[in-house]
C-alpha cells in the first residue's frame, strides 16, 4: 500500500492527536433536511482562523450518508510540462497519515477517472505534498463522516473548454457513486489590502448567492478566489444550478454580519466563507 507523505503542516492544524480531535469534534446542529448529491463550501487557513467556518459548513451536511466525499481543492502549483495537458490531479497514493490517523482515498473512482478522462485527469502525488488545504480538511471529514473514502481533485484556473470537462468529471462522479458529498475548498478572496479584499469578497458572495458563474468576475479582476473552477464546475451540475446559501462570513476567526473595511485600513486580509448549496433538492 502506498501512502502520501503528510507535510506536517503544524501551522495549519495541531499535530497532537488529542488537540486535533478536540478541534474537529462533530457538533450537533438542527438543519434543513438535504439530499445527495450536494456541496458545501469551506475555507483553507489555520484552524485558529478557520475552525468555526469549517464547522459551520460541515454541520449542514452532518445528517447525510455519503458513499464518497469528493474534495475539490485549488491547485497552487504550476503544472509541470511533462504532465500537460492534464489539469485535474488526484493522489497516486491509497492513503495519507495525519496525526497518526490514516485517511483512505477512493482509488477505484480515481482510476476510473484517469481512464475515462485520460489526458485531462492524472494521479500525481507531487501536487499534494505542499497543499495543506486537503490535509486540514481530512480530519473534519473523518469526524463528521467516519471512514468514508475521499476522492481528492486539485485544479487551477480553467478556460471554457477545460471547465466543460471538469463539469463532466463531476457528473461522472455522481453517476458512478450517486450519494456524493462535494466539499469545495476556497477562500473568498486572495490576500489583498483591506478595502480591495472586502470588495472582492462581497462580489464573490453575491455571485454565489445568485448561482452565477465566477469566470466573468475572475476575468474582470473583481473576484480573486483561488478555486472558482471548482465552484463553477459544481454550478454546471443539474443539481447544482441553484444559488449558494451563505452560512457565515469570517475574518481572522471572528464572524462578521457583513463584509466591510475602513477606507484607511491597509492591512492585507483574506475573508473566509461558510456556505451550502441551496436548500433541499430532489436527486434528479
Amino acid at each position: 500500500m502506498t501512502m502520501l507523505e503528510s507535510q506536517h503542516h503544524m501551522i495549519f492544524y495541531p499535530e497532537d492527536r488529542t488537540k486535533l480531535d478536540a478541534c474537529t469534534k462533530r457538533r450537533a446542529c438542527t438543519t434543513e433536511k438535504r439530499s445527495l448529491p450536494t456541496a458545501i463550501l469551506i475555507p483553507h487557513a489555520s484552524y485558529s482562523m478557520a475552525c468555526e467556518a469549517l464547522h459551520r459548513s460541515f454541520e449542514q451536511a452532518q445528517d447525510l450518508k455519503p458513499s464518497t466525499v469528493v474534495f475539490l481543492g485549488p491547485l497552487h502549483q504550476e503544472v509541470l510540462a511533462e504532465h500537460e495537458p492534464a489539469f485535474l490531479f488526484t493522489p497516486q497514493s491509497e492513503s495519507i497519515a495525519i496525526a497518526s490517523h490514516i485517511h483512505h482515498f477512493d482509488i477505484t473512482l480515481a482510476a476510473d477517472l484517469n481512464t475515462r478522462f485520460a489526458g485531462h485527469v492524472m494521479s500525481e502525488d507531487s501536487y499534494f505534498t505542499e497543499e495543506p488545504a486537503l490535509e486540514l480538511t481530512l480530519p473534519f471529514i473523518q469526524s463528521y463522516f467516519p471512514d468514508v473514502p475521499v476522492l481528492a481533485l486539485l485544479c487551477g484556473n480553467c478556460d471554457k473548454e477545460r471547465l466543460a470537462t471538469y463539469a463532466k468529471v463531476l457528473e461522472h462522479c455522481t453517476n458512478a457513486q450517486n450519494n456524493v458529498l462535494f466539499i469545495v475548498s476556497a477562500n473568498a478572496n486572495a490576500l489583498l489590502p483591506a478595502t480591495e479584499a472586502a470588495k472582492h469578497a462581497a462580489a464573490f458572495i453575491e455571485t454565489l448567492k445568485q448561482g452565477s458563474s465566477l469566470r466573468e468576475g475572475l476575468r474582470m479582476h473583481t473576484i480573486s478566489s483561488c478555486n472558482t473552477a471548482g465552484l463553477d464546475a459544481i454550478g454546471r451540475q443539474r443539481w447544482g444550478r441553484q444559488g449558494w446559501n451563505i452560512l457565515g462570513m469570517f475574518l481572522r476567526g471572528r464572524e462578521h454580519a457583513s463584509i466591510s473595511a475602513e477606507p484607511d485600513e491597509n492591512e492585507k486580509r483574506v475573508w473566509h466563507i461558510s456556505a451550502v448549496l441551496g436548500a433541499h433538492h430532489a436527486n434528479q
